[in-house]
């Protein structure tokens, strides 16, 4: 009887022990990262017959197990890939929200002090004032070109650091699936010989949470093993096996790195807008669907504003009596062969008839079945019809040409129109002579006309034919109707919005006469008025003087106000106000959804918490109790020892 006592109370001293041993395990790790609380699992030690009777033998320990809710597991799991990817995407668009949205950095106060500087030129054309006038406009040109470079340069900057943060991300990727693993081998020989190894699945759990602050992954329990996929699918970890990502330079831009994985020894790139989650797929999206578009809007108002300026600025006459020529210079497209290409075929080649039709967009060529694809990757559209057998193919603004060798099957080519846009805009003059301020014609009409008729100061326009005016035209008026164009040149007369043509003018036909009326002839533009009286003559000659003549500057200054872009419809300012509302509307919501997803991770993790989490006035609780238990086993045992002793008095 005492012997069965004493054995009892052994068993209920060892069981109080190990209570004693999982409670102080979980205080000492109450504040360890992915830990989960411990208890122990016991039941009545199997009963010996006794008799009729079974005699009660004690306890035993079943298990020591951890408290772990999967669901809850992968809640928190979810909820920190969606905040990381957030805190990602809104660390860097917050970067040049603050760049272009100060007035002080922003392009826009600076393309305002260039027109600013152009209209103060149209004021003073000539004399002192106007050769100040004439180097303030190449200044402010210089100083605009300035703060585009800058605002380009923190473009790149950020590149730069998106490249070395998918560098590390990857790096830290390999860590994590490399030792989950390890972890895998590990804790199925655990499991193998029976019992939970609780910290060697919380490490794992944990290492799991860290993983997935970095990419969106996806966990299938495979035994004691486990098997962690992509978003995508793409396998991480297989059991003891793990897959090593790699970053590779993008095969049409080898300054854009990607991530890739092996597959039969074959390097596999994953699409950037296949990864959705996480600080890796945060960073993915803010350089496809920000940065990206950030850089091109810039492009677009530098290329916008340079070609316009440029082709008005070429309608007009310098000092020195000669036709204006390019005033910025202008970026032009990239063009970027895929590195899977055939060698042979070499590049493709873009460029820009219409800058008002031009889009923030690049775009992929492929070379399928003898027919070449554009399509636009913004929205993934298509030209129509989608396939052409020929190039060039013009769309959105860009013309796309065949490249020099035919390509292959299967070849492709990226096109990014705009990208280059503020790396190409620099001031191309620094002689003040050579702004083209005046217009390159001179009408007039002599003293000896007899009528009221007057002419306006001419335009021109890009059909301007110089040689059409030499010798200077003169235009005679009789029967209200002028004759004297010159022979075979295109004319026209508008009265009302409506545009009569009388071209090719053959000797002697006349033109019908309404004051007011806009007449053209060979790109040159003007407007008599008045009532000319027969036999009056009006002339049109050859600007023999560009100084003091301001007309090419004020159409010049009138550019900034005409709607330029996206379609025709803002200016320059507004398109780069459309850029910056873009870039604080995205910030915006990236900051709501930052905090959101801030929220739902706290709130997960609280839940997490409160089911496996360490509470330490329940462990105090708990280590009370089995200290109690313990104390009364050793109380039992001690009696136990008493009456075994007092059995063997009595056999003396």
């Amino acid at each position: 009887m005492g012997t069965n006592v004493l054995g009892i109370g052994q068993s209920a001293l060892l069981a109080a022990q190990v209570g004693i041993a999982t409670t102080g395990h979980n205080i000492a790790n109450a504040a360890t990262p992915g830990y989960n609380r411990q208890v122990i699992s016991q039941s009545a030690a199997e009963p010996q017959g006794n008799g009729g009777s079974y005699l009660g033998q004690g306890v035993k320990v079943d298990q020591v197990a951890r408290v772990y809710n999967q669901f809850l597991g992968q809640q928190v799991n979810s909820t920190q890939s969606s905040k990381n990817y957030a805190d990602a995407y809104f660390g860097q668009i917050k970067q040049i929200n603050n760049l272009v949205a100060d007035p002080q950095a922003g392009a826009s106060p600076a393309i305002q002090e260039f027109f600013n500087s152009v209209q103060n030129l149209a004021t003073t054309p000539n004399g002192t004032a106007g050769a100040a006038a004439r180097q303030s406009v190449i200044s402010s040109g210089s100083a605009l070109t300035a703060r585009l470079q800058s605002l380009q340069n923190r473009i790149d900057q950020l590149r730069e650091g998106v490249n070395g943060q998918i560098q590390d991300s990857v790096g830290t990727i390999n860590s994590y699936t490399s030792q989950l693993a390890a972890l895998n081998e590990t804790i199925e020989r655990a499991q193998s010989v029976g019992g939970l190894p609780n910290d060697l699945l919380d490490h794992r759990d944990n290492l799991i949470t860290e993983l997935s602050k970095l990419v969106n992954v996806s966990v299938v329990p495979q035994g004691g093993k486990i098997n962690i996929f992509m978003g995508t699918g793409q396998p991480l970890v297989l059991g003891s096996k793990a897959s090593s990502l790699q970053v590779t330079s993008s095969l049409t831009d080898p300054s854009r790195l990607e991530v890739a994985y092996e597959t039969n020894g074959t390097l596999v790139q994953i699409a950037e807008n296949s990864l959705t989650g996480g600080r890796l797929g945060g960073l993915f999206s803010f350089r496809a669907n920000s940065l990206d578009v950030s850089e091109n809007s810039l492009g677009r108002v530098a290329i916008g504003l340079a070609t316009t300026f440029n082709d008005q600025h070429k309608l007009g006459q310098d000092l020195n009596g000669a036709l204006g020529g390019n005033f910025f210079n202008v970026g032009v497209p990239i063009s970027q062969p895929s590195a899977t290409n055939n060698g042979v075929t070499g590049n493709m080649s873009a460029s820009i008839v219409d800058v008002g039709a031009l889009t923030t967009s690049d775009y992929r060529v492929q070379y399928l079945a003898g027919n070449y694809q554009i399509t636009r990757l913004s929205d993934g559209a298509s030209t129509t019809p989608p396939l052409s057998p020929t190039l060039p193919v013009i769309f959105d603004g860009v013309s796309f040409n065949a490249p020099a060798v035919a390509p292959t099957n299967g070849d492709e080519f990226l096109i990014r129109p705009t990208a280059a846009g503020v790396r190409g805009f620099s001031v191309a003059i620094n002689d003040t002579s050579k702004l083209a301020a005046a217009a390159p014609i001179a009408t007039n009409f002599p003293s000896t006309n007899t009528g009221s008729g007057k002419i306006s100061p001419g335009v021109i326009d890009a059909t301007f034919v110089p040689a059409s005016f030499v010798p200077p035209v003169s235009l005679s008026f009789s029967a209200n109707a002028f004759t004297g164009f010159p022979v075979g040149s295109n004319v026209s007369v508008t009265v009302n919005g409506v545009t009569t043509p009388y071209g090719p003018y053959v000797a002697g036909t006349p033109v019908p006469y309404t004051s007011g009326a806009t007449v053209k002839v060979s790109g040159v533009s003007f407007n008599v008025t008045g009532t000319p009286a027969n036999g009056d003559v009006f002339t049109i000659s050859p600007n023999s003087n560009g100084s003091g003549d301001n007309r090419n500057a004020l159409l010049l200054g009138k550019l900034q106000t005409q709607n330029t872009l996206v379609g025709k419809s803002t200016s320059f300012q507004g398109a780069y106000a459309q850029f910056v509302s873009f870039v604080g509307n995205k910030t915006h919501e990236l900051e709501v959804t930052n905090l959101s997803e801030t929220k739902l991770l706290e709130q997960a993790v609280q839940a997490q918490q409160a089911d496996s989490g360490v509470n330490l006035d329940e462990e105090a609780a708990n280590l009370l109790r089995y200290q109690q238990a313990y104390q009364a086993a050793g109380k039992l045992m001690q009696i136990a020892s008493q009456l075994f002793d007092a059995l063997l008095a009595l056999g003396r």
